[in-house]
């Protein structure tokens, strides 16, 4: 299972991995402020990575389409301005947690989930079928049938989101499920080390949620995703807090 801050889906080796890790590079240099906006883009020989002119080319047109960075006639590839970058975007938004993001955008990605996933919670509960009930249901056994933070969890958690999303029936709130679900990645590798105790609170929370869908209590529903994002907002911060108290945060984060 890939976490937050691994580069892309191809395997290691390949020349689409090549491609991937010259655009990871080049991204986070920018989002972090490595090279700063409107700064020319270094080229291929100063990325500390042996890489083809191709390869290269082809990832900054990869860029540009996210919006990162921006060629200008007579003036070369800069960085572009933070306003341009999409940050629903999962690899931007992937980019962003890996630049050593700061508490306010931790906070103001919460603010989205907490938008985004109680409206879900009480959406499905209003319109969710048996089976997506039971799915919902299954993924929250397979939360509780194993260890906190192991993959499976991790797959199960992510995947108790998303079918509550789907569930919602709303095709425009699904295009979000990447935006939820990256941030969730990301925050439960921090998380990792904690106790079994420290995870039975939100585990609770995750069996009522999944009550109310399948009792059909809307308001309910609603009531407990809310807290429970409340709550994963407040143990992130925690461990953020904590993981850069002890060394460098992308340091911790690898």
């Amino acid at each position: 299972m890939q976490t937050y801050n691994e580069t892309r889906r191809w395997p290691p080796g390949s020349p689409d991995s090549l491609f991937a890790q010259v655009v990871d590079t080049i991204a986070i240099a920018v989002i972090s402020g490595k090279v700063g906006e409107g700064a020319i883009i270094p080229n291929e020989g100063g990325l500390g990575i042996s890489v083809s002119r191709s390869v290269y080319r082809e990832a900054l047109k990869y860029l540009s389409a996210k919006g990162l960075i921006e060629a200008r006639p007579r003036s070369g590839t800069r960085a572009a301005a933070a306003s341009h970058w999409n940050l629903l975007d999962p690899d931007v938004l992937r980019w962003s947690l890996a630049a050593r993001p700061d508490e306010k955008f931790i906070r103001d990605l919460y603010e989205l989930r907490s938008f985004i996933e109680p409206n879900a919670a009480r959406l499905a509960a209003l319109r969710r079928t048996d089976a997506q009930a039971l799915a919902i249901r299954k993924a929250y056994e397979g939360m509780a049938a194993v260890e906190p933070y192991s993959e499976f969890n991790i797959q199960s958690d992510v995947l108790f989101h998303e079918c509550i999303i789907d569930a919602s029936g709303n095709p425009a709130m699904r295009c979000l499920k990447s935006v939820v679900t990256t941030t969730m990645m990301w925050s439960m590798q921090l998380q990792l080390g904690r106790t079994r105790e420290d995870y039975l609170s939100a585990l609770s929370d995750h069996r009522r949620v999944a009550e109310a869908i399948e009792q059909q209590e809307a308001e309910r529903a609603y009531s407990v995703m809310s807290a429970l994002v409340q709550d994963a907002l407040a143990d992130t911060l925690n461990m953020f807090r904590r993981r850069r108290a002890v060394k460098p945060f992308k340091e911790a984060a690898e």
